[in-house]
């Protein structure tokens, strides 16, 4: 499960979520932490105090999920404050890629000291950044630079329709994407017709992480309570009306179709954060129907993820 630290210091925060994650059959924590740049041409990027975990509440938390016997996994990401039409993280064109990456590194440099530091199981060393992601040397550098410091396992979270260009995918040691694959085209489509649409999915991801010969995880799949949850998932801003149902069908099709997959490695779900209920629009699935999807599925799996040896 994705656990929303975001700027979240006090520890009752983390401990209250952490055990409710535990009762849920989680037995591996992914924590999300923002860094902002102002936009996609800028070079700059620093940590925001209503975004970006303090060190001490992030080594809490991950201390904490270690204590209840969870696994770790940090994952750094980009967020553009200002976005004009059609431009995101994966749209960054700054007008000096060595600069860009200079910064970059320092950032991802930082939380993997403080990944070795407090036994991190897993480090990404980026999230859907597209447009850098043709610059294989780059990565190359910072992945062996990343090396020198941390010792545990590294991946990278590829978005769901952008994982081809990556030519220092085989330097990682787990296959990471998100999994917003848009399966229908109509928002009260049912679990059969989701299913039919990861039917088509899986063997591509399969054939990808095959010609790899690398463990596939999937760093986020997530799906809003809107009608409609499973026809743009990715699609935050969405005001559709409230649907935990919608959000229940989509949890189902996963369920149905990746249990048992034998090249799935983990899976995180998207996100853990807020009260949830029935009258909550957003991606948790505490207090409605997709929780109990993922409950009967961590027990009845008695595991939530699969290290790649067993």
């Amino acid at each position: 499960m994705v656990f929303g630290l975001f700027s979240r210091d006090e520890p009752s925060h983390a401990e209250r979520n952490l055990e409710e994650m535990k009762r849920l059959g989680v037995d591996a924590i992914s924590i999300v932490v923002a860094w902002v740049t102002p936009d996609v041409r800028s070079t700059e990027l620093f940590p925001r105090d209503d975004m970006t975990p303090r060190d001490a509440a992030l080594r809490f938390a991950l201390r904490e999920a270690g204590r209840l016997g969870m696994r770790t996994f940090l994952m750094p990401f980009i967020y553009v404050d200002r976005m004009g039409a059609g431009e995101w993280r994966g749209t960054i064109d700054p007008p000096d890629w060595d600069a860009w990456f200079a910064a970059y590194s320092g950032m991802i440099l930082h939380y993997a000291r403080l990944a070795e530091e407090e036994g991190v199981t897993y480090l990404s060393v980026g999230s859907e950044l597209c447009s850098s992601e043709s610059r294989t040397d780059a990565w190359r550098a910072l992945i062996e630079r990343v090396r020198t410091i941390y010792g545990g396992a590294l991946t990278y979270s590829f978005n769901w329709d952008h994982r081809e260009e990556a030519g220092f995918a085989g330097d990682l040691d787990y296959l990471g994407t998100n999994a917003y694959f848009e399966l229908a085209e109509d928002p009260e489509a049912g679990v059969e017709e989701l299913k039919s649409a990861w039917s088509a999915v899986i063997p591509r991801l399969e054939a990808w992480r095959a010609g790899l010969g690398k463990p596939l995880i999937l760093t986020e799949v997530g799906y809003p309570s809107r009608r409609g949850a499973a026809v743009h998932p990715w699609d935050y801003t969405d005001d559709a009306p409230v649907d935990p149902e919608a959000q229940g069908r989509a949890y189902r099709a996963f369920v149905d179709s990746w249990a048992g997959a034998a090249g799935l490695a983990g899976v995180y779900f998207y996100l853990w954060w807020g009260e949830g209920g029935p009258a909550d629009k957003g991606y948790t699935p505490r207090g409605k129907p997709a929780e109990k999807i993922v409950r009967d599925w961590y027990s009845a799996s008695g595991k939530g993820e699969i290290d790649a040896s067993e």
